[in-house]
């Protein structure tokens, strides 16, 4: 072979080299740029919406089945939600029959966090244990507040995550116009409380010429618990003394404030029907012109006014944060959630697909998507100006069914994005309730645990209240309450003081 024969085999030699190598590039490029059947699979799983089985208390009318809102939710969490609603008025018997029948959905709302059936399931593994993965979710985790998390722990662990709510947001409400017309001062004080309701009783505050008026409104015993007995130094439900866990009613405070109640009942300053009306009637009466003074979470305020000027275009309505006790001004506060969130061991089957539901319940606690929920869709309902919501087109019935779907969220629905409002009830009732944060008392019983009271509470809870009624009617006398009380010890309620004491002492308290 000559010189130039052997040059040309070996051009076509490197020439072939030199295409394989970029044969060989080009498939490695594409092999890395391209995914693989396995790697498409894994995506357009990720890409699929996570279907999500909730059970759910209703308040009125359930949203409809075309609620913008439940699509605009579902199209930001890439989520199918599959929402069984439940009345309020049901909803107790109806979580117990659906823990019964050991087939419970995805998620289920429970109003009894620390019910026996409740406690039972999570013990029996009915529930995801959620606690070891909230640090994995910033925005679900900025949302547990540790105090309010340990109040729904069952033997130190959290099967299930609280509904969040302001803790102290329980103030007065007080018919202002009646104040001035009668030239009376804003009570500062449990004296002034009294004098106010007794004018309010009987200096007719709304000129019409009848006592047709009562100072101060009740329904059952909620403002008596929660502010009342507190204002006299009380504990809330449950406090410390002498190194013990008791109940209040056993405190000589809450006798005090038995007896506050009872001198408003015999001189007819309140409502004489207290023991049996609800809420709602006790709204009511404020907004019309039947009662001047109601003890009350703030939002309730700016809404009876709203009511009342339709009765009474010069109604005109105030908050004060509460009156000085005994030992100052001091209120109450709740456990600072509303029931919580369970997780179903035997619906969610794996760690991966719980993970794909806490994932839902991140997205769900933004500012952003907790504004989705109460106040409908951006830029259709309410427009952002200057980081305050302002709304555009706001459509009531739509938006109040709606609402409901913050009953299965966990996020404080006060951290959605700032209302821009100019009601003054509005802006005073939210500090009130920041200033409230800072004086309020807890039940310390609210992470504890009594054997005793998740069996026996109802029906020792009956005894008390019956007694507290009875004596505030004066249907019995301090002998015969202290009597009433000598039967809830012995029907289990020294039983319970026992387990409280013990469990407090064991998680550090003294």
């Amino acid at each position: 072979m000559d010189m130039r024969k052997n040059m040309g085999v070996k051009a076509v030699v490197a020439v072939s080299m030199v295409g394989l190598l970029m044969t060989a590039c080009s498939a490695e490029k594409q092999t890395s740029e391209q995914p693989t059947s396995a790697q498409q699979t894994e995506k357009a799983k990720d890409a699929t919406p996570t279907t999500i089985e909730i059970m759910s208390t209703l308040a009125g009318v359930a949203p409809k089945e075309t609620s913008d809102v439940q699509k605009e939710l579902e199209k930001l969490t890439n989520t199918k939600l599959n929402i069984t609603w439940v009345p309020e008025t049901a909803y107790k018997e109806k979580l117990n029959a659906t823990l019964a029948s050991g087939t419970l959905p995805q998620v289920m709302y429970t109003n009894e966090t620390k019910s026996a059936n409740i406690i039972n399931a999570a013990r029996s593994g009915a529930f995801w244990e959620v606690g070891p993965y909230l640090k994995d979710y910033p925005n679900l985790s900025k949302q547990m507040d540790p105090e309010v998390l340990k109040g729904i722990a069952i033997d130190g662990k959290y099967y299930m995550l609280p509904r969040h709510r302001d803790a102290a947001r329980h103030v007065i409400t007080i018919r202002k116009d009646w104040l001035d017309k009668l030239g009376l001062a804003m009570p500062k004080t449990l004296d002034d409380l009294y004098k106010v309701s007794k004018a309010f009783t009987e200096n007719d505050p709304d000129g019409n010429g009848k006592k047709d008026t009562v100072g101060l409104v009740e329904d059952g015993l909620n403002a008596m618990v929660r502010s009342i007995a507190v204002y006299h130094g009380a504990p809330m439900n449950y406090g410390v003394q002498n190194g013990q866990v008791v109940p209040n009613f056993l405190t000589p405070e809450y006798l005090e404030g038995l007896k506050y109640y009872k001198k408003l009942f015999a001189e007819k300053l309140m409502n004489p029907d207290f023991p049996i009306i609800n809420t709602q009637q006790r709204r009511d009466m404020m907004a019309q012109g039947k009662a001047g003074i109601m003890i009350a979470v703030e939002s309730d305020a700016p809404v009876i006014q709203k009511e009342a000027v339709k009765v009474n275009p010069k109604a005109e309505f105030d908050l004060i944060q509460g009156v000085t006790g005994p030992k100052g001004l001091i209120v109450s506060a709740t456990s600072g959630y509303n029931g919580a969130i369970v997780f179903s061991k035997s619906s969610i089957k794996t760690e991966a697909d719980l993970k794909k539901i806490l994932t839902f319940y991140d997205k769900m606690s933004t500012p952003e998507m907790l504004t989705l929920l109460g106040k409908g869709i951006k830029d259709i309902d309410y427009k952002v100006v200057d980081g305050f919501v302002e709304p555009v087109n706001p459509r009531a019935e739509d938006r109040k069914a709606d609402a409901n779907y913050l009953s299965f969220g966990v996020a404080n629905p006060s951290n959605e994005l700032p209302l821009r409002s100019t009601d003054p009830l509005v802006i005073k009732g939210k500090k009130l309730v920041a200033d409230n944060a800072k004086i309020a008392i807890y039940d310390v019983t609210t992470p504890l645990d009594s054997k005793t009271k998740t069996e026996k509470g109802p029906e020792l809870d009956k005894i008390s209240r019956d007694a507290q009624i009875k004596f505030i009617m004066g249907e019995i006398d301090e002998a015969g309450y202290k009597k009433a009380l000598e039967q809830w010890s012995k029907a289990g309620g020294d039983q319970i003081i026992k387990e409280f004491t013990e469990d407090y002492k064991k998680q550090g308290g003294k």
